[in-house]
């Protein structure tokens, strides 16, 4: 008789099912994904650019033929706003030509995403405002894409001890 309820116990925990879990439905635009397709597509496509940077008021141009998209647009990628804590962050503000994305906590990095588009929908131009702080570091920047044609990536630090850095980089997208 001591094996049934053990056999019943066993049973039962074998019957039992987790509770499904609710798929999350990414609420925004999808900006991580839309990068890494444009990733895939410059390095398919081989495409270098023209590039002048600007730091502390110096600047450099070059022409860059072989480039690591995956890293050349890494501060776009990581500007993803689709996560689940952050479902009811952002005030969505949308019409026929553009939408954009408001971030409600002002403790979230990226602040804004604006997309303006085609009359196809499809993204014309993407900029990013991203906004960092805490109490030795102090981060802005500012990026836009626009697709087939050029990007450019504004940032400015203020480091305590270290001081002010800033950097602009305008690049044009050859091919």
């Amino acid at each position: 008789m001591r094996a049934s309820p053990i056999f019943l116990l066993f049973f039962i925990l074998l019957s039992c099912k987790p509770a499904e879990e609710k798929a999350f439905k990414a609420p925004y635009a999808d900006i991580k994904g839309f990068f890494e397709a444009e990733v895939l597509r410059l390095t398919r496509n081989k495409s270098a650019v023209d590039k002048t940077i600007e730091q502390n008021g110096l600047s450099e141009t070059k022409t860059s033929l072989s480039i690591d998209w995956e890293n050349e647009l890494s501060l776009f990628t990581g500007s993803d706003i689709n996560k689940a804590a952050w479902q009811d962050s952002y005030k969505i503000i949308e019409d026929s030509s553009s939408v954009s994305y408001h971030a409600i906590d002002p403790n979230l990095r990226t602040r804004e995403i604006r997309i303006i588009k085609d009359i196809n929908g499809k993204p014309r131009q993407i900029k990013i405002k991203n906004i960092s702080r805490n109490y030795l570091y102090e981060s802005s920047e500012t990026l836009i894409y626009i697709p087939d044609s050029a990007y450019s990536i504004d940032k400015n630090q203020k480091v305590i001890l270290l001081g002010k850095n800033s950097y602009r980089i305008n690049a044009e997208i050859i091919k």
